[in-house]
């Protein structure tokens, strides 16, 4: 067995830059080394053959290792060109693609990610199972994340629309998670860039959907604890406000006190006692408010109950201490004679 490096030489020749000058196209391939398994030596390798496929490919990839994208970029489509039924395609489809995101990764921008997508696509569709369609599967992930959170502003013609990069990019992540890589831990990184996707341009329903399969994909996950906390803060964020049906409150409540039950070290950094406080309130106000409409249209009896609701369920909430005084205006609840310490406080205010 041998391993070889193509582009070992690019290495050693740019490490000797500094002392003899940058290196002719010749001397940038006279070092190319491939280990051999037997010897246990490195021994070096011809320097690749002009008008070869093995030859054109190896060029095209030295240009890459040199950031040579627009070089690069033009050898490996005359390299499509002249062998398109060479059995070093799969490579070729790889560092094709590795062109174009290095390219719009580096500062220019100049990169075609959706190309790079299409090619990759290619490799993965012909040559499954392999150490480059594995390879291939990170690299997409890649490419959707650069779209979906570093601003990246390509177009998709698909047929008869265009569709923006960002439609594309959680497609791209759909198929790894449901068709080329399901179960997998590739899939569980592409559920979680999905759903952090949705919860930072605030689609609090769909990302509440992404959290709550990652949670139950991949029950014993590295991704657990976050989606079951952001699960919480998503269904908290889908709340429109005490005039709506309070279900989202009531699913939040429950993410929320499941993470304090199963990670108490974390609860207190992650701020969910003020969280499940907050919805403590905004039930508390909703009832309060059924109440003041039921008070407003003299149904008393019906404002009562509400407002025992609010006093009974949720007394540490500021809305209870205003229901009390509802129901003692309306006759459902005596006052209460203040405390021995509360009584002193109100002599000595009438004192000054």
């Amino acid at each position: 067995m041998r391993c070889v490096l193509p582009v070992c030489g690019v290495v050693l020749s740019l490490a000797a830059q500094a002392f003899a000058g940058p290196p002719s196209e010749d001397e940038t391939f006279r070092e190319r080394l491939e280990f051999n398994a037997t010897t246990g030596e490195w021994v070096a390798l011809p320097p690749p053959i002009p008008g070869t496929e093995e030859g054109d490919l190896a060029i095209a990839r030295a240009q890459l290792a040199k950031a040579e994208f627009k070089k690069a970029r033009k050898s490996f489509g005359e390299w499509f060109k002249l062998y398109p039924e060479s059995i070093h395609r799969p490579e070729a489809l790889f560092y094709a693609a590795e062109t174009e995101v290095s390219a719009d990764d580096a500062a220019t921008r100049g990169g075609d990610l959706i190309k790079a997508y299409d090619w990759l696509q290619e490799l993965l569709q012909g040559w499954p199972g392999t150490e480059l369609a594995d390879r291939a599967l990170r690299k997409e992930l890649i490419i959707a994340e650069m779209i979906l959170f570093k601003g990246r502003k390509q177009k998709v013609w698909k047929g008869t629309i265009w569709l923006s990069a960002t439609d594309e990019a959680i497609m791209m992540l759909d198929r790894i998670i449901d068709d080329l890589a399901r179960d997998t831990p590739v899939a569980e990184q592409a559920l979680r860039l999905k759903a952090d996707y949705h919860y930072q341009i605030g689609e609090f329903e769909e990302a509440e959907i992404a959290y709550s399969r990652l949670q139950r994909d991949f029950p014993r996950g590295r991704y657990h604890k976050i989606a079951l906390l952001r699960s919480g803060e998503s269904a908290l964020g889908r709340f429109p406000g005490i005039n709506f049906d309070e279900a989202d409150l009531l699913e939040a409540e429950v993410y929320f006190q499941d993470f304090a039950q199963r990670f108490p070290q974390d609860s207190e950094p992650s701020a969910v006692p003020q969280k499940l406080a907050r919805i403590k309130e905004s039930r508390a106000e909703k009832d309060f408010t059924i109440g003041q409409y039921y008070e407003r249209v003299k149904q008393y009896s019906s404002a009562i109950f509400y407002y025992r609701q609010v006093d009974t369920n949720y007394p540490a909430t500021t809305w209870a201490m205003q229901a009390r005084a509802r129901l003692i205006e309306l006759g459902a609840m005596e006052p209460q004679m203040p405390t021995t310490m509360e009584a002193e406080s109100a002599a000595v205010v009438a004192e000054e």
